[in-house]
């Protein structure tokens, strides 16, 4: 498994624990911290993809 794929199952699992946050609002600030973890991680990803297109 790469680091993409292991990131992309621990966003997928971030966004199924943000769905038991009520209500689902940035005014809510475990919800607010989970998207900010989501976003993150999708930087990450794209940090990784950008690294590989530069390696051929």
């Amino acid at each position: 498994m790469t680091d993409t794929e292991r990131l992309q199952q621990m966003i997928d699992e971030l966004r199924r624990m943000r769905e038991g946050c009520e209500p689902k609002s940035n005014q809510n600030p475990r919800y607010l911290r989970y998207s900010n973890a989501i976003s993150a991680m999708r930087w990450i990803i794209d940090d990784h993809a950008e690294e590989q297109a530069n390696r051929r």
